[in-house]
């Protein structure tokens, strides 16, 4: 089994990074961790979109691949004036088979009290034609630039956050053990029905 970790920020040194980095290290299984300002050329271009993805295929050849193989994803979202960053969307727009029928954790990061939004938008819009599977449970890390800063918990909201992600990204290894059935079972037609209603 292969979880592919993508980072939703295009800053250095972002506080999603740090996240995503934590979250790394529960993950049981093999796995990589990518940042989506890594992942991509440019932003989607409809006039363009063919000739998109062989850059993004031939640049990110390697991760292409990964993206393919992975049988599960974990996608750390941070909240930018109340939405998904744009080079996180663009994921959604350039990669569609590679994400197809295989179980996602979400987690949302806010340097405050929100980080609900995100979660929303990608419950609500990136799903349909990429045919990704948000599993029930995700995970915010709200003022996250006070917690997963240390190796022990430095508060009560850092050993809750931590003992969440613990819990969650469990749930999601079950759920893409469940879900290589899914795809292994023939009745996956995606050339036929590539797009979602």
């Amino acid at each position: 089994m292969f979880i592919s970790i993508i980072v939703g920020s295009s800053r250095q040194n972002s506080q999603s990074a740090k996240v995503g980095q934590y979250v790394s290290s529960l993950v049981a299984t093999k796995h990589s961790i990518h940042s989506v300002k890594d992942l991509l050329p440019k932003l989607w271009d409809s006039d363009d979109f063919e000739s998109m993805k062989e850059q993004f295929a031939a640049k990110n050849e390697i991760i292409s691949e990964e993206l393919n193989q992975a049988d599960a994803f974990i996608f750390v979202v941070p909240e930018w004036h109340g939405m998904v960053p744009p080079a996180m969307k663009n994921l959604f727009v350039t990669c569609d088979k590679e994400l197809a029928h295989k179980p996602a954790l979400l987690v949302a990061v806010s340097a405050g009290i929100g980080g609900s939004y995100p979660i929303a938008e990608l419950r609500m819009s990136s799903y349909k034609n990429s045919r990704v599977c948000y599993i029930p449970d995700h995970v915010i890390v709200r003022g996250v630039e006070q917690v997963l800063n240390t190796p022990d918990s430095a508060n009560q909201d850092d050993t809750r956050i931590r003992e969440r992600l613990a819990y969650s990204v469990k749930v999601l290894e079950e759920y893409a053990k469940a879900f290589q059935s899914i795809r292994k079972s023939g009745i996956i037609d995606l050339a036929t029905y590539p797009n979602g209603m």
